[in-house]
C-alpha cells in the first residue's frame, strides 16, 4: 500500500475587515504550518488570486492546480497543492456546483458561485524510472477533490452534495478505463455543515430523496468519513475559531474517502502563530491514509 498525507485548510479570504488578522499578518504562519506538517497534498479553500500567489511562494516544493470561481479565473478558489518529490499531477480540472457545472455559474439560492477542483495524482518516479510503472506494476494513482459548499443556502449544500455523488464516480472511472477498477477517491473541503447533517449524509450515500428503484443508486461511490473511521484521532471536535478561541461543536471541515482507502490517523490541527493566534478562522485537518 502507498501512504499519503492529505491536509485541508480554509485559510480565509483576504478581508479588509480582519484588522490585526489581515492576510499579510497570517500568510507566513499558514506557510510555516503547511511546511512543518509536510502533507503530500494540501487542499485550500477561499484564497483569492493574491493569496494563491503567496501560498505558491511559501510552498516551493508543491505544484498548484485550480482556478478561481469567477468567469475570468479570479475570485475565491479551491486550489490543490501536490508535493512534487512524491507525487505527480496527471490531470486536473474545476467544475461549478450548479446545474451547469462546466461553466461559471451559481444555482439553488447560493450566495456565491461554488466550485470543486480535482486532481489525479500518481506516485512520482525516481530519476530514470518509468513514469507509469514501478517495477513493472502500475504506479499508485489517486483522485483528490477539494470543494467549498455555500454558507447560506441549505438547498445549495444538499444539491452540491448530490452533484458530487453524481460526478465523482465518473471521474474515478474515466481515469482507469472500463476494464480497470475505479481510482481511490479522497474528497476534502469546507462543507459548511457538521457530521450527520443532510448534505453530509448525502455524500455518504444516505439521500432521503434517492430513488430506491434506480439501479445505479448510492452504490456508485461508497464514501466514509476519515474522522469517524480513523484508527487514531487527535485534536478538538471542531474546526472553527474566532482567531483566538475555538468555537465548540462546529466541525464543518471534512475528509471523506472511498472504499479501499484505510485511515491510519485523523487530526484537527491547533497550531498557533507566534502571536498566539490561530492563522485562520478555520483549523486545518490532516488525514494519514493508506491506498
Amino acid at each position: 500500500m502507498t501512504a499519503i498525507r492529505v491536509l485541508s485548510y480554509n485559510v480565509r479570504y483576504a478581508s479588509r475587515d480582519d484588522h490585526h488578522d489581515a492576510w499579510h499578518d497570517r500568510r507566513d504562519a499558514v506557510g510555516r504550518l503547511v511546511r512543518f506538517h509536510r502533507p503530500d497534498v494540501a487542499a485550500f479553500q477561499e484564497p483569492l488570486p493574491e493569496q494563491r500567489s503567496d501560498l505558491r511562494e511559501r510552498l516551493p516544493g508543491y505544484e498548484f492546480v485550480g482556478r478561481g470561481r469567477n468567469p475570468g479565473g479570479d475570485g475565491e478558489g479551491c486550489p490543490i497543492a501536490v508535493r512534487t518529490d512524491r507525487w505527480k499531477v496527471v490531470d486536473d480540472d474545476t467544475f461549478w456546483l450548479s446545474e451547469t457545472p462546466a461553466e461559471p455559474s451559481s444555482d439553488w439560492d447560493a450566495a456565491h458561485p461554488r466550485i470543486a477542483t480535482w486532481a489525479r495524482v500518481r506516485v512520482a518516479p525516481d530519476d530514470g524510472d518509468d513514469a507509469r510503472t514501478d517495477g513493472g506494476n502500475p504506479r499508485q494513482e489517486l483522485l483528490v477533490v477539494n470543494t467549498h459548499f455555500d454558507h447560506v443556502s441549505a438547498r445549495a449544500r444538499r444539491e452540491s452534495a448530490r452533484l458530487l455523488r453524481e460526478r465523482l464516480p465518473k471521474l474515478a472511472d474515466g481515469a482507469t478505463g472500463e476494464s480497470n477498477p475505479p481510482l481511490p477517491v479522497v474528497l476534502v473541503g469546507d462543507f459548511n455543515c457538521t457530521s450527520g447533517s443532510e448534505p453530509h449524509r448525502i455524500l455518504l450515500g444516505d439521500d432521503p430523496e434517492a430513488d430506491p428503484k434506480d439501479p445505479t443508486g448510492d452504490d456508485r461511490l461508497a464514501l466514509h468519513g476519515a474522522a469517524e473511521n480513523a484508527v487514531l484521532r487527535h485534536g478538538p471536535k471542531t474546526s472553527l475559531t474566532d482567531f483566538v478561541h475555538l468555537i465548540d461543536g462546529r466541525r464543518i471541515d471534512h475528509a471523506l474517502v472511498s472504499a479501499g482507502v484505510d485511515v491510519e490517523a485523523f487530526a484537527t490541527l491547533t497550531d498557533r502563530d507566534d502571536r498566539g493566534r490561530y492563522p485562520s478562522d478555520h483549523l486545518p485537518i490532516l488525514a494519514r491514509l493508506d491506498v
